[in-house]
């Protein structure tokens, strides 16, 4: 695995993390962690080694997501992906979840694999639709 991956791997974990501490604020974290997330995954056996290898990491960072992503409004804030806040948390949900394609989304917006890796391909070039299995949690 590759090492400049790895950090920037597990620096969107503890981003993902430290969500914890900013519940019901407007915060641009969980869009700096999905652009870390998208770099990772350029290389997606690679993003898939390091999601299985951190398992543990990786479901302590889905567990402060969704508490944020339920405290909040769906907020804009400035981000080169645009959508809102609880937008960027159905993103990063369905990343940390990948191969699975279960992931929980917290709006109505970006409600399915296809449509995020749709966007995922469109803003970052980045084909992660054969990574996927289909299934959708809502909260």
């Amino acid at each position: 695995m590759n090492k400049l991956s790895t950090e920037k791997f597990l620096q969107a974990v503890e981003i993902c993390k430290s969500l914890q501490t900013v519940l019901t604020q407007r915060s641009n974290l969980p869009c700096v962690a999905i652009q870390l997330l998208c770099e990772v995954a350029k290389d997606p056996a690679n993003f898939l080694a390091l999601r299985h290898q951190y398992a543990t990491e990786v479901a302590a960072a889905l567990k402060a997501v969704e508490a944020y992503a339920t405290s909040v409004d769906n907020w804009r804030v400035d981000c080169e992906i645009g959508f809102g806040v609880k937008d960027h948390c159905n993103i990063i949900s369905f990343f940390l979840n990948l191969p699975t394609g279960n992931f929980t989304r917290f709006s109505g917006n970006l409600a399915t694999p296809e449509i995020i890796t749709e966007l995922i391909a469109d803003w970052q070039g980045i084909d992660l639709a054969p990574l996927v299995l289909v299934g959708v949690t809502q909260i």
